[in-house]
């Protein structure tokens, strides 16, 4: 008798839902009054009861699809973290980038300026190749970098400025076959023509007078002579070699450069052109 009585209910619920599916199914042609008002009563009835399935099953279903599917969470959660340990990595670069930047650009005390105003730039790419060996610096137009304007180290010469957009501008090297400055020499009287080679990291001076007395680590420097491309006084590099070839016309003079041109990290430009004829 008992399990009669709670069989009914059971029963109960099932034609209902039975009723439910054969009346959602009926086309919406025209129908008798009578059935578009017992399809409305049987929706009244039905919907507590699929909402009711609703609040019981869903959070087994969640609790149960979440046991099989632990490992694929389990690989989702670790791609998270890592995306996350990656932004906040790059944040913590970033802001050390920055703060390398204001320590250099503060301790950075370039002696043989004298006076001359600087932009300090961060080196963002390196654009060696047959035709120009060149860098690009995140400093351009926006910052009042020019086209011409010499670019230096602490150490020494870097090159100059031959192209600039308002956000970065490119800067020719000076062991560049097309770079050339008018130098002098430490402890000698004369002055010479530096010029890069293309192919390692050598200048070559040209137009010494043979048998100019100079001396292996000798420092040279931009001349400043007039028409010259660079202010006078910039260290740019050491003697190497230097000897007269037998009926030589000049001195053979190889120069390293003072700065470290295959590894720059930060450079000044120099708030200097040339003077106008």
């Amino acid at each position: 008798m008992s399990s009669s009585i709670f069989r009914r209910p059971r029963i109960t619920l099932v034609l209902l839902i039975l009723v439910s599916v054969s009346m959602i199914s009926v086309t919406y042609k025209r129908v008798p009054p009578f059935v578009n008002s017992a399809r409305g009563y049987v929706r009244d009835m039905v919907t507590p009861i699929r909402q009711g399935f609703t609040t019981v099953f869903n959070p087994v279903y969640n609790v149960v699809s979440g046991a099989f599917n632990y490992s694929n969470l389990k690989s989702q959660n670790l791609k998270l973290q890592e995306e996350i340990a990656s932004l906040k990595g790059g944040a913590i670069s970033n802001s050390y980038a920055q703060t390398e930047l204001a320590k250099i650009s503060k301790e950075l005390h370039i002696t043989y300026l004298k006076g001359i105003g600087t932009t300090t730039a961060q080196v963002i790419s390196y654009t060696p190749s047959n035709v120009q060996v060149s860098i690009e610096v995140d400093k351009g137009k926006s910052s009042g970098v020019q086209v011409g304007n010499p670019v230096v180290t602490d150490l020494g010469l870097v090159g100059r400025v031959v192209q600039v957009s308002n956000f970065s501008s490119t800067v020719l090297l000076l062991t560049d076959p097309n770079f050339a400055a008018g130098v002098r020499f430490a402890n000698a009287a004369g002055v010479g023509l530096a010029v890069g080679e293309g192919s390692g990291d050598s200048l070559n001076v040209q137009l010494v007078d043979p048998g100019t007395s100079l001396s292996k680590g000798e420092v040279v420097y931009t001349s400043g002579l007039s028409g010259e491309v660079y202010p006078a006084g910039i260290p740019v590099g050491r003697i190497m070699s230097a000897y007269t070839p037998p009926g030589g016309l000049q001195e053979q003079v190889t120069l390293s450069p003072l700065a470290p041109v295959g590894n720059l990290q930060f450079v000044d430009v120099l708030k200097w052109l040339p003077p106008t004829p």
